[in-house]
């Protein structure tokens, strides 16, 4: 199968190191000199077993109407920079999105694709340089259609190894909330306070803003199991609690964070209920204050 991939950072990168290894992947990244190191040296990924494959990649767009399938690994907010560029892929052509939060599903709306899938991420991944990305944690891809079906997709994740596994969800809402819910409790706290994920459980006062974030949160969504919700999320603090949430690694680099498409939509979410929700709005003006300072090391 012919695979494209936009955008080559840490996801890009280990998504088209893992898919390389039995395809052939083409990279589309932003710049002239990463396309020229990823033709010469390919991608290596680093984890228990370190491996290097061989891609194409061009800065070339119309090449991406010779994939099969293509999946889009940009952050959401890069997602409006190449929506022209989305809708001048053919619509026969499946598109992946493996954003975190759910304020592009709105934009997704708009492609002329036929099928189009959303995923949530459950690996840990770094991006060491331009060619070379350390896959930290294996989990898996949680993966649905937004529109549209396909069975030769569908073989297609199942014949994926268990290291790089992805699972099918019939309902994209539920499995984007579940994400998303998580990610508004454990990115921003820890992007705030500097820690791993784990110190929001151990440190017993950080643990209490844990808590009442958690019932600021659960309030909104009705339709969620409260204590499973609250088991699925504190459980992944603890198996990830060496690992450092994206939105810290973000802060740390003095780059914007997906504030706006996590703990921004749970907001929107809360305007629409007309629910008063301090401590949700103060951590994200906190953040936002954050990436505005840059000056966090």
């Amino acid at each position: 199968m012919k695979i494209g991939i936009i955008g080559a950072g840490s996801l890009g990168l280990l998504y088209g190191g893992y898919l390389a290894t039995e395809h052939a992947v083409t990279m589309f990244p932003r710049s002239l000199e990463q396309a020229e190191k990823l033709c010469e040296h390919g991608i290596t990924v680093c984890g228990e077993n370190c491996f290097q494959v061989n891609v194409l990649s061009t800065m070339d767009v119309s090449a991406l109407n010779e994939q099969d399938v293509i999946f889009v690994t940009v952050k959401q907010y890069h997602l409006m920079s190449i929506v022209n560029m989305l809708k001048n892929i053919e619509s026969s052509i499946p598109l992946v999105f493996l954003q975190n939060g759910m304020g592009h599903l709105t934009l997704l709306e708009t492609l002329p694709q036929q099928i189009i899938l959303v995923g949530t991420v459950e690996h840990g991944a770094t991006r060491k340089n331009e060619m070379t990305v350390s896959h930290n944690g294996v989990g898996k891809t949680n993966i649905a259609f937004f529109c549209g079906h396909s069975d030769l997709l569908l073989k297609f994740f199942s014949s994926q190894p268990e290291q790089f596994k992805f699972v099918h969800h019939d309902h994209y809402e539920l499995m984007l909330l579940h994400k998303c819910f998580a990610n508004a409790m454990i990115n921003p706290l820890t992007a705030i306070l500097k820690v791993k994920n784990g110190e929001l459980i151990r440190n017993s006062f950080y643990y209490k803003i844990f808590q009442s974030l958690f019932e600021e949160l659960i309030s909104l969504f009705p339709q969620l199991d409260r204590e499973a919700m609250y088991r699925s999320v504190k459980n992944l603090c603890l198996s990830t609690k060496e690992n450092e949430s994206s939105m810290l690694k973000d802060i740390k680099k003095g780059s914007k964070t997906e504030i706006d498409a996590i703990l921004g939509y749970m907001l929107g979410k809360a305007s629409e209920r007309e629910q008063h929700v301090p401590i949700m709005t103060a951590i994200y003006q906190i953040v936002k204050g954050m990436e505005l300072d840059g000056t966090i090391k």
